[in-house]
């Protein structure tokens, strides 16, 4: 199913240089699906991502802003029957409800889009993880959307620390108490610098 909603596009439109993500990037996200899992695809760009999680999943919903850089097939035959493709920006689109999984591979996101996708999986859907590099701006994490945060922002705990407003940091402190385990962890806070929420 494909659903085209016009979106105007203005100024320069980057995508159209769209360059997708190493096959490595595309593995953490395919291994962490299950055949019962219902993925939003958030920037689905070329839906090479796509197609491989409708081999998977039991549906995928692909959301592209940019119709330039989708790229459909010419036999419709061989079209995923689980894929379903929506022209339209994720940002004010209606998110189905039985999504479990979302995958958002933006490195350009902003935080304050981050912020909204999050919350808007969490209120809108029964989304459990979200697999994403939006918030790092390089490597691929999967987030428990649905599990509790309850460790307090602390700006004497040396180390790494990420917010669901998708703030993140490194609270420097004395180099003897830095070792290779601390720089490894990274404590999913509340009321951070960034939001204080």
């Amino acid at each position: 199913m494909i659903v085209n909603e016009t979106i105007p596009l203005s100024g320069w439109d980057w995508e159209a240089a769209f360059a997708p993500y190493d096959d490595e990037t595309y593995q953490f996200v395919v291994e962490r699906l299950t055949p019962q899992d219902v993925v939003l695809d958030i920037g689905a760009g070329d839906l090479r991502l796509a197609r491989r999680l409708a081999a998977i999943a039991q549906q995928v919903y692909a959301v592209e802003k940019n119709a330039a850089v989708i790229v459909l097939p010419t036999d419709r035959l061989s079209w995923p029957d689980k894929l379903s493709v929506i022209q339209a920006d994720a940002l004010t689109w209606k998110y189905p409800p039985d999504v479990t999984v979302a995958v958002l591979l933006m490195r350009h996101c902003t935080r304050e889009h981050f912020a909204q996708i999050v919350q808007r999986l969490t209120a809108e859907t029964k989304c459990q993880r979200l697999l994403t590099n939006a918030r790092w701006k390089m490597h691929v994490e999967e987030m428990h959307l649905r599990s509790a945060r309850s460790v307090p922002y602390d700006p004497d705990r040396v180390g790494w620390y990420a917010c669901r407003c998708g703030a993140v940091g490194f609270t420097s402190g004395d180099p003897q108490a830095i070792t290779t385990q601390l720089l490894a962890d990274v404590s999913e806070v509340v009321n951070c610098p960034a939001c204080g929420v």
